[in-house]
């Protein structure tokens, strides 16, 4: 054998093992990469912004994010063992960053004990209306929002000739937070049930504005009357100016007008020496 040919086995050989091992070093990350096991996935509830201590939460303040499955969840909310309804309307009891999970130990629930402690601002007090069927916006007000309350209801007035009864439409609060509602709408569903009573936060005087509201609609249990919550805009600020109440006359001309200014009926005082007497007297226009 020559060594032209001795000097070509022996490229071709190093050639070969240069092969080999090329080879065997691109599939070697492939099988490590194979070896590697892959972590399963699922989803748990965790706040979609920072949530204040007392933020009532409502379905856009949760979201889903991605979580090993193989890790113990028994105190997150796992997606398809609960969903988002279950944590809306709960009130925060410790503050929650945003996309961190959320724990029951974090929320109080508004039939848990200690609910409305958790919710209330301080020197403000918690009180239950009872709603009509219509008051409530199609069930679709919901805790947390804000809401007018506006009193309809109807009476006597002995001064207006041949109409004893006058029916009247008048907002006796402003601005008043939801706390809670005994129902609220189900988001998987396209049936939202209205709610039947309202628990509102209100200051000390507004709760007397109410509870006289409420006396003034039953009217000794006659029903002459009903409570409705207006939704107010998340954008809208404060108190607005106190509107004028609305008159039946206003709605109908079938109706004489009140006593007033723009009245058909004028009240006039007449003094007679010691004595004065007040008579009634139609308008001329």
């Amino acid at each position: 054998m020559t060594t032209r040919k001795i000097t070509l086995l022996l490229v071709a050989a190093v050639i070969a093992i240069g092969t080999v091992i090329a080879v065997r070093n691109a599939t070697r990350p492939a099988q490590q990469a194979a070896q590697v096991p892959v972590v399963q996935q699922t989803e748990v509830a965790a706040a979609a912004r920072d949530l204040p201590t007392g933020t009532i939460l409502k379905d856009s303040d949760v979201k889903w994010i991605p979580w090993p499955a193989n890790t113990d969840g028994s105190d997150l909310f796992v997606k398809d063992k609960a969903k988002l309804s279950d944590i809306s309307g709960a009130v925060v009891r410790d503050a929650i960053n945003e996309g961190e999970p959320i724990l029951p130990s974090h929320i109080v629930q508004p039939h848990d004990q200690g609910f409305l402690a958790a919710v209330l601002l301080p020197g403000m007090r918690a009180m239950s209306i009872a709603l009509s069927p219509t008051a409530e916006v199609s069930g679709f007000i919901f805790p947390g929002d804000r809401v007018d309350v506006i009193l309809t209801h109807s009476f006597s007035r002995k001064d207006v000739a041949d109409l004893t009864e006058r029916r009247i439409s008048e907002t006796i609060l402003q601005n008043v937070r939801v706390l809670a509602l005994d129902q609220r709408s189900d988001k998987d569903s396209n049936d939202p049930k209205v709610a039947g009573t309202a628990t509102l936060e209100v200051s000390a005087k507004q709760a007397e504005r109410l509870a006289l509201a409420v006396d003034m609609s039953t009217q000794g249990g006659m029903n002459k009357g009903e409570l409705s919550l207006v939704l107010r805009s998340l954008a809208s600020g404060g108190p607005d100016k106190a509107p004028t109440p609305t008159w039946d006359s206003d709605i109908s001309p079938a109706y004489p007008a009140v006593n007033g200014e723009d009245g058909l009926m004028q009240r006039v005082q007449v003094m007679r020496g010691k004595s004065t007497t007040e008579d009634t007297f139609e308008r001329h226009r």
